[in-house]
């Protein structure tokens, strides 16, 4: 039992934005509670809206003509921060895939971030997140407490490392998309890093690169200076007029070298190499628009 008089006080109280002021603190335990026992309760059933051999299935649509954007890039006036934070955190979602690891019989849970782009459920995500290779069934909890189950993933790509999923909601609070914000531009990054709910950390865009590593095929990346971890993959990446220019998909390290065994006296040391920074490596807007885009 997930402390059902909370739970009922949180969601009664959906105006309040958990985390943004001293009033109104989070309970990380108890979103992250709610979303992993709803996921597991679908995945025990075995009749969730989206069995995983379909959605494996799905994530292999490369582009959807059922979703309508209704808004366009905001622009004017620049927001303050706790009124960015305040609508990345309406529109951004908690996302959760259960599973069983052949270690014990209890179910356990992915966790990582999205947010939605239209009112009626159309949420973005990375394609490493839709595409979980082991998870039974897959649900998405919103600022206010309540969960939806992932009915569909309506398109992917894999090189760009974007997805398209789709929940039975009405009237969600949704970014705009603007996919063409300059390097150097201000921005945040809103996400549920390391089993933390509704984190912002702020930087600048720090350049567009295309990415060689495999499978990526030199797709057109974005780098950033703000922080995230594991856990916010998929969360927005959001220009000072609450527009989502990009995506979290993955960090790069950068360490010292190693010095060479020949060039390293007799009696050296073994030096261990140690970390000098971290590459923030973020999905475009761009390339979610490209999944809706008509071919």
């Amino acid at each position: 039992m997930l402390l059902p008089t909370l739970l009922a006080a949180f969601i009664a109280g959906a105006s309040v934005i958990p985390g943004a002021d001293v009033d109104s603190p989070v309970d990380d335990r108890l979103m992250f509670q709610k979303l992993e026992a709803a996921t597991s309760a679908l995945a025990e059933k075995g009749d969730g809206p989206l069995r995983r051999g379909d959605r494996l299935e799905q994530c292999k649509r490369t582009h959807t003509d059922a979703v309508r954007l209704t808004s366009k890039p905001r622009s004017g006036t620049p927001l303050e921060g706790a009124d960015i934070y305040r609508r990345s955190a309406q529109a951004s979602v908690l996302i959760g895939s259960a599973y069983k690891c052949d270690k014990c019989p209890k179910w356990h849970n992915t966790l990582a971030s999205g947010f939605a782009i239209t009112a009626d459920g159309v949420i973005a995500t990375n394609h490493h997140v839709a595409a979980g290779a082991t998870g039974e069934a897959m649900g998405v909890i919103t600022f206010d407490g309540r969960f939806f189950p992932v009915v569909e993933v309506l398109a992917a790509n894999k090189a760009h490392d974007v997805a398209l999923l789709r929940i039975d909601a009405k009237d969600l609070a949704f970014l705009p998309l603007r996919d063409d914000a300059p390097a150097g531009s201000p921005i945040r990054c809103y996400s549920h890093p390391a089993n933390t709910f509704g984190f912002i950390s702020e930087g600048v865009i720090s350049r567009y690169f295309k990415m060689n590593e495999p499978e990526r095929n030199g797709s057109v990346f974005m780098q950033i200076t703000a922080d995230y971890a594991r856990g916010s993959s998929g969360g927005p990446i959001i220009d000072p007029y609450g527009n989502a220019v990009g995506m979290v998909a993955s960090t790069s390290p950068v360490f010292t070298a190693t010095p060479s065994p020949h060039a390293a006296a007799k009696d050296a040391k073994p030096t261990t190499p140690s970390q000098q920074m971290v590459r923030h490596n973020c999905a475009t807007a761009r390339a979610l628009l490209d999944l809706i885009r008509p071919q």
